[in-house]
């Protein structure tokens, strides 16, 4: 075990008596024996959602006495209830530590100006925090107020020697513009600025690279949130490295339930294993990211994060799933970049409105042309008048920033609210499922399964719970919920015979099942091997055919099985304990 990972099973254990302090989590985990679950195990815990966040309230998840607050913040959602976050001395002190891992590396030498809002959102006091541990002096510079107006920034930019802008991507963009506007030359008007770091907003590699040009100096992304502080922080390489001491994050598939293959995009499950005020276990962020292993020449080791934006941005197209940082790299990739951009889903594509001081050097075919070649659906494009997306007048004079609307969402039809219900219903319950709320996970699926009784998805999944709630019952309820499991799993495979899913929950049926009720594991064995050649390769289901092959009594191809799992999951312990009394009996 390294050393890194030492400190984290430390942390985590530490993390797992602080947490069950706060009412949420003393709730969510009164059913777990906390006490002898390891880091390797944190798959068995239950998730966190933003819903369960906002409807503990202010006080819901706070682990510490009220009086060893220092600051609190809180983050709005799309719902309007907002998600609390409390903070210590020493929390903040970690927050600005974390940002002060950035590429930037301030010094006592820097003047570091801070545009990112002041009013109840984190980054700004995070960023004065690393100022001051650096040395460093701040220049309190709030967007979204008309005390600090685009012009007056940029005056203290150039009066002060500002050499550091901290705020968010947006920020940076519209400062730019205004200074062409009041015909400043960046180069020589601003000769000590020397970085910028941005958080805040999705910031995609082409969107990052187009501000480096704008300013003539690096820009430095970071990725965190109110709830968590900050995840990750990008070197001087432009890897975005994961704060590893302070975070654990899993990379969960769409229906949270099982970890998502490396380098496939999927959603971010946060555990915070230093935070003391308002820590989190497992939280579903809705985030869409990767994480991959990187061994950077920066110095840094560990996990490289990548992130593609938010769920409810994500547009599907049929069977193309496009989220915003695909967006923005098609935006992004135009010569010239637009100076404003918003994208409005419709039925059978895109429709982009851009706006650019340069729309001169545009044309609609060529435009339109690239933007669908990128996205891969159609698109028509309208070229704004000034004042639609951006109202140029109003950026040297005193008037606020306000937050951009970059993508809107097509308002769903009856036939897309169907289906987006659908899809809802079978992620909350496939939660549950992980969470080994049973009860509360049949409940949802025969919600799906009423709603679509022609999905198969549904069936399977209502079935996969019967399956778990059969293995945790007495004879009698097994007997009682046998048929209904058999029913659901022929109603999966009557509408999709070739439903991977469907054709293992079909084959822990076999497997689990005495023979005199209809049990077979040769059969089981079959349905196994299918799923495997479908792509299905975790290590639970090389586990199922191992144990189909030692009830065949082939110890050979068992073996073989359970070598597999463990080469998949090398801990796993079912896979040990079958593999060791194949090796005692033979």
């Amino acid at each position: 075990m390294s050393e890194t990972h030492m400190e984290q099973e430390r942390k985590f254990q530490n993390l797992l008596m602080r947490i069950s302090k706060s009412p949420l989590y003393k709730e969510k985990l009164a059913a777990y024996d906390i006490r002898n679950i390891r880091l390797d195990q944190i798959m068995s815990l239950p998730l966190t959602s933003k819903e369960e966040l906002r409807n503990a309230g202010s006080f819901g998840h706070l682990a510490v006495d009220i009086k060893e607050t220092a600051q609190y913040h809180e983050s709005f959602g799309t719902t309007g209830e907002p998600s609390a976050a409390w903070f210590t001395k020493e929390d903040l002190e970690t927050g600005g530590k974390q940002m002060g891992e950035c590429g930037v590396r301030l010094t006592p030498n820097d003047i570091v100006l801070i545009r990112f809002p002041y009013a109840m959102s984190l980054p700004a006091f995070l960023m004065q925090h690393a100022s001051r541990q650096a040395g460093s002096t701040t220049v309190p510079a709030s967007s979204r107020t008309t005390v600090t107006p685009y012009p007056r920034v940029l005056e203290l930019i150039k009066r002060l020697g500002v050499t550091v802008m901290a705020g968010l991507p947006r920020e940076m963009e519209l400062l730019a513009e205004t200074a062409r506007l009041l015909g400043l030359d960046i180069k020589s008007d601003f000769p000590h600025f020397r970085a910028i770091c941005a958080a805040g907003e999705l910031l995609s590699e082409p969107r990052r690279k187009h501000i480096e040009r704008l300013w003539g100096v690096p820009v430095y992304n970071l990725y965190g949130s109110t709830e968590t502080s900050n995840i990750a922080t990008m070197c001087d390489q432009g890897v975005l490295h994961v704060l590893e001491q302070d975070f654990i994050i899993e990379v969960l598939n769409e229906d949270g339930s099982v970890p998502a293959a490396q380098g496939d995009r999927g959603f971010a499950v946060l555990t915070t294993l230093t935070h003391q005020a308002s820590p989190l276990l497992r939280y579903f962020n809705e985030d869409i990211i990767t994480i991959e292993p990187c061994q950077c020449i920066c110095g840094h080791s560990g996990g490289s994060l990548v992130h593609f934006g938010r769920l409810k941005e994500r547009m599907r197209f049929g069977a193309l799933v496009l989220d915003s940082s695909d967006i923005q790299f098609a935006v992004y990739t135009l010569s010239p970049v637009p100076d404003a951009w918003k994208v409005i889903e419709q039925e059978d594509g895109l429709h982009f409105i851009l706006d650019s001081h340069r729309s001169s050097e545009w044309t609609k075919k060529d435009v339109t042309a690239h933007l669908s070649k990128q996205l891969g659906v159609p698109v028509t494009v309208e070229f704004a008048d000034d004042g639609v997306l951006l109202n140029r007048a109003e950026l040297v004079q005193n008037a606020p920033s306000k937050k951009p609307v970059y993508i809107q969402k097509l308002q769903p039809s009856v036939k897309t609210a169907s289906i987006d219900l659908l899809r809802d219903l079978l992620d909350q319950g496939r939660r549950k499922m992980a969470d080994r709320d049973f009860h509360a996970a049949r409940t949802l699926f025969e919600k799906a399964v009423a709603l679509d009784a022609n999905s198969a998805d549904a069936h399977a999944w209502l079935a996969a719970a019967y399956g778990r709630l059969i293995e945790a019952g007495i004879i009698l309820e097994k007997m009682r919920l046998l048929p209904f499991l058999e029913n659901e799993i022929k109603a999966a495979l009557r509408i999709d015979s070739k439903l991977p899913f469907a054709r293992r929950i079909n084959g822990a049926r076999l497997l689990n099942t005495p023979d005199t009720l209809g049990g077979d594991p040769a059969a089981a064995a079959k349905e196994f091997q299918y799923c495997i050649e479908q792509g299905m390769d975790e290590a639970d289901l090389w586990v199922s055919l191992g144990e189909c092959y030692i009830k065949l009594e082939n110890p050979q191809k068992a073996k073989y099985a359970l070598k597999e799992a463990l080469a998949r999951e090398p801990k796993h312990e079912q896979a040990k304990e079958l593999l060791e009394q194949l090796d005692g009996g033979h």
